[in-house]
């Protein structure tokens, strides 16, 4: 029985052939040997080790094929990143072929279970995936593999083919989708008789119109303040100050309150009124003349100022 018996390989394929770790040369040729019989002349037959599959740069959708993990004993476990690069060199819908160590359930060490293999393919980007088939080993091959993962439990060797998707890596497919049938489009017609109004429309009594008074409310109705619809200048939380060229008689407005503005000082002790002898030094009422109690007492604006 041949190692490539199985994988249906045809003629014209181009096939990439990986292997890994120190199989015998001897294996390895006989497999490219088969392989090369099975695509014919009109195809061809690559060979690349795992490790420097990253580094050979294949083209895009390169083969038809890729099998990894026929030569043994293989201890290689494949990853998303070792399939994804597979998933880019193969054309849309070619074939891959993966044979790996697998437990039977739960992972074992370093080995996976049959379904977690099954999801690293999937996740790698390939799609009808077939279930795990065992591969049967020399006993030779199966303690070389343990040997090299050092299991110490039972675990069982399995084949997964699957596909690329029939479409390259990074197009965009453009689906068209329809979710109901199509309105009949209006004419021309229809859509201008809709917008049309006749004038006999308008004496129509089943129309409502609208009651401008209705549209105002009690506040639009209130007649304003005058005060309010002058405009201020300086207006703000600081002291109203006029502008340069004002024009809305703020300015006269505070020229005549500075004017007619007085500024009437009380007394804190209640014995300002008797003079001098009796004020304190900050009073408002120092150097003027005695008065009589509870007398208002009138004082310019320089009087209240301090001496400079």
């Amino acid at each position: 029985m041949g190692l490539v018996d199985g994988l249906g390989v045809s003629t014209g394929q181009r096939v990439l052939l990986i292997w890994s770790g120190n199989q015998g040369v001897e294996k390895l040729q006989q497999a490219v040997e088969e392989l090369q019989k099975e695509v014919g002349d009109s195809g061809k037959v690559q060979v690349e080790n795992i490790e420097r599959l990253t580094l050979s740069a294949h083209p895009d959708s390169s083969f038809d094929v890729v099998i990894s993990g026929l030569i043994q004993p293989c201890s290689y476990l494949h990853t998303t990143d070792s399939l994804g690069e597979v998933c880019r060199i193969l054309k849309p819908n070619g074939d891959l072929i993966v044979i790996e160590p697998v437990n039977e359930s739960a992972e074992n060490g370093a080995i996976k279970a049959k379904d977690k293999l099954v999801s690293t393919v999937k996740l790698s980007g390939f799609v009808d995936i077939s279930p795990p088939e065992k591969v049967d080993l020399s006993a030779e091959d199966m303690r070389s593999i343990q040997n090299s993962l050092s299991l110490s439990k039972e675990f069982l060797v399995v084949k997964i083919t699957s596909k690329k998707p029939n479409y390259e890596v990074g197009s965009i497919s453009q689906l068209k989708l329809s979710f109901g049938k199509k309105k009949a489009e209006k004419s021309q017609e229809e859509v201008a008789k809709v917008w049309s109004l006749s004038a006999s429309d308008m004496l129509d009594d089943d129309i409502e119109l609208v009651d401008d008074d209705a549209l105002l409310d009690e506040d639009d109705l209130k007649k304003p303040d005058p005060s309010t619809l002058r405009a201020t200048c300086g207006d703000g939380p600081k002291k109203k100050k006029a502008c340069k060229n004002c024009t809305c008689g703020l300015s006269e407005e505070l020229e005549a309150e500075a004017k007619s503005k007085k500024k009437t000082a009380t007394s804190a002790c209640g014995s300002c009124y008797l003079g001098d002898a009796f004020r304190c030094a900050s009073c408002p009422y120092l150097g003027m003349p005695a008065f009589k109690p509870g007398e208002k007492v009138v004082l310019s604006g320089t009087q209240l100022k301090a001496d400079t």
